[in-house]
């Protein structure tokens, strides 16, 4: 019997052939939609993972309560960690290394026009490891044992002064030369960009300033396991140093990485929300197909009726007309979603590049996603054929038959 109200829906189908193709086409674009933006978000959470995952026994330990008003921008809250804090810290057991970042300020002169620049000193080391994902723009990153060499960010280069700054131009920094050994590309994201920032080794910013004012401090664990205790404990040690609850933040990259994995999360239920706006649509036209279709056939049901078909077997025939269309569409949805979300993804790449960022994306469709859009394009197409096969069921055949 099933088969029979397949192939008679199926036959329905067919001889509106135009109707149909428009309406599961509106099916097909929500579930593109939702492919697409599924796909960009896992691929994003596969690529934030493994950039941070290799690092998950860093801890970084920041001054003034807020890691991201100095990290990578060079930039400081105005408060310092003292040398008591660091000896405090290599004290404590499974601490593998322990390094700094020091922040200042200079008079920078190039090309007859002197500024105020902020300075950022660190080990070259760690320098790597923390720029290791901006893409530069020339040259390259220190290298050890070099002295009075320095990375400058976008902006130093291109808008600070009056012209340009290219690798191995000469900027005098406070009275003394330093050679421009690399140029980071453009960031542009605020606080904690790169563009304003100039780079050089702990014992060039000791030697130029005079100062150690330690605004970051990053440290390497032995067991990965331990980060999270040895952070807590770290962080209540300086606190305790400096007599306030919130002097400083450690933060373990594992934390990092899960809250990154969180606010893309949260970031992909809102874009697939708005493109469930489409099935919405797309359900709405389902059912005004499957109304108008029960109209047109008001005399059809009625004979059907006539000659001993049920409500059953009535409401059977337009439910799989409206699954049929539903599903077909999905399955077209999810080829065009593999196409959408390579496209998306260039497009993110495109723009990427022009902000001067490297980073290594790719859409990735799971099994899970695919069960997942055929089951939401069926449903959807069920659902929205329930009132217009009732509506079909629920007709009298005497008066069907006699409709006109």
């Amino acid at each position: 019997m099933l088969r029979d109200h397949a192939k008679l829906a199926f036959k329905n189908l067919r001889n509106r052939l135009s109707r149909s193709l428009l309406t599961l086409l509106g099916i097909a674009i929500g579930i593109m939609a939702i492919i697409s933006l599924l796909a960009l978000g896992e691929g994003m959470q596969q690529a934030v993972t493994g950039e941070l995952s290799s690092l998950s026994d860093v801890i970084i330990v920041s001054a003034g309560g807020n890691m991201f008003s100095s990290f990578g921008g060079g930039g400081s809250t105005g408060e310092y960690f003292t040398q008591r804090d660091i000896t405090d810290i290599q004290r404590i057991q499974g601490i593998k290394e322990v390094s700094t970042q020091l922040s200042g300020s200079g008079l920078a002169e190039y090309n007859g026009k002197t500024t105020i620049i902020s300075l950022t000193g660190m080990e070259v080391s760690v320098m790597k490891l923390q720029y290791a994902s901006q893409n530069l723009e020339s040259g390259g990153f220190l290298n050890e044992g070099e002295q009075n060499n320095i990375m400058i960010g976008n902006s130093i280069a291109h808008d600070t002064f009056d012209a340009d700054i290219s690798v191995g131009g000469r900027i005098k920094i406070n009275g003394q030369k330093f050679f421009v050994s690399g140029i980071f590309g453009k960031q542009g994201f605020g606080g904690s960009s790169s563009d304003n920032i100039i780079l050089m080794s702990s014992r060039d910013f000791k030697k130029l300033t005079g100062q150690s004012n330690i605004s970051l401090i990053y440290l390497r664990v032995n067991n990965v396991n331990d980060a999270e205790s040895i952070a807590t404990t770290i962080q209540n040690a300086i606190n305790e140093n400096h007599g306030k609850k919130d002097f400083a933040t450690a933060t373990t990259m594992t934390s990092i990485l899960k809250t990154v994995q969180n606010i893309i999360g949260i970031l992909q239920l809102v874009l697939v929300g708005i493109a469930s706006i489409a099935l919405v649509v797309a359900s709405i036209g389902i059912m005004n197909t499957m109304l108008t279709s029960v109209m047109e056939r008001t005399r059809e049901i009625g004979i059907m009726k006539a000659i001993g078909a049920t409500t059953r077997d009535i409401m059977s025939i337009f439910i799989i007309e409206g699954a049929l269309m539903s599903s077909v569409g999905g399955i077209i949805g999810i080829i065009l979603g593999v196409f959408g979300s390579q496209a998306l993804t260039l497009i993110l790449r495109s723009f990427m590049s022009m902000g001067g960022t490297s980073f290594q994306l790719s859409p990735i469709i799971t099994i899970t996603t695919v069960v997942l859009a055929i089951t939401v394009s069926l449903i959807v197409g069920i659902l929205s054929s329930l009132y217009p096969a009732w509506k079909a069921a629920r007709m009298s055949p005497i008066e069907a038959v006699r409709y006109e």
